[in-house]
């Protein structure tokens, strides 16, 4: 089992360890959200400009997450995020029709701390740890293949502030995401011109949160 996977699965138990405490409060929060990452991955770049195919600046995505109050200052829950990378030909030709792409699920074991907290406004900082897989392929005059890796370890850390009312509120969140990947597995026709995709950067993510969701009772 490698360092991502080892993190994350002591994150889970104590989750698992917290459940009887999270059920005396017997309230959670959950969010649904979207946003992207300012992304500069040189090496896949590099390429991408030699296969004519745009450059990558950003790293968009989707997901949802699911905390519970452990103690009084803090929540403890997993999110799940999509990433999707789509980029085609620089300029744009229909008669070759080349694209490179990526996509990534990520599971994230989180952390937040409350710091405000009023009817209609709430703030948090976090942090998170977790793992990914990742899938990248491209198609082009010279290559048609795919690279692919398993369960490399990804952190986050930031802040949140909310605004609505009662159990319903708009949120926006600003951070700094670690994720590079490496050692992929090859198939297809593909050079070894990529060996690792740095994805990490600053993220700015928006989305819908609920607060007070029974998830545990006894």
């Amino acid at each position: 089992m490698g360092l991502g996977s080892q993190l994350l699965l002591g994150f889970v138990l104590i989750i698992s360890a917290s459940v009887t405490y999270a059920g005396d409060m017997g309230l959670g929060q959950g969010r649904l959200f979207l946003g992207s990452t300012t992304a500069d991955p040189k090496e896949l770049n590099t390429e991408l400009t030699t296969q004519g195919i745009k450059n990558v600046k950003l790293n968009n995505h989707f997901g949802i997450e699911i905390t519970f109050p452990t103690f009084q200052y803090l929540q403890l829950g997993l999110r799940y995020t999509y990433n999707l990378i789509s980029q085609d030909e620089d300029p744009s030709n229909s008669a070759t029709d080349y694209t490179a792409g990526l996509t990534q699920q990520s599971m994230m074991g989180i952390a937040r701390v409350p710091f405000f907290k009023s009817d209609y406004v709430k703030a948090d900082v976090f942090a998170g740890v977790g793992v990914a897989t990742t899938t990248y392929k491209i198609k082009t005059a010279g290559q048609d293949g795919t690279l692919e890796k398993s369960a490399t370890p990804n952190m986050a850390a930031g802040a949140s502030v909310a605004f609505g009312y009662s159990k319903y509120f708009f949120f926006m969140e600003g951070g700094y995401e670690s994720n590079k990947i490496n050692d992929f597995k090859s198939s297809g026709n593909i050079n070894g011109n990529v060996t690792a995709i740095d994805l990490s950067g600053s993220y700015l993510l928006i989305g819908f949160m609920f607060d007070g969701i029974p998830i545990f009772s006894k």
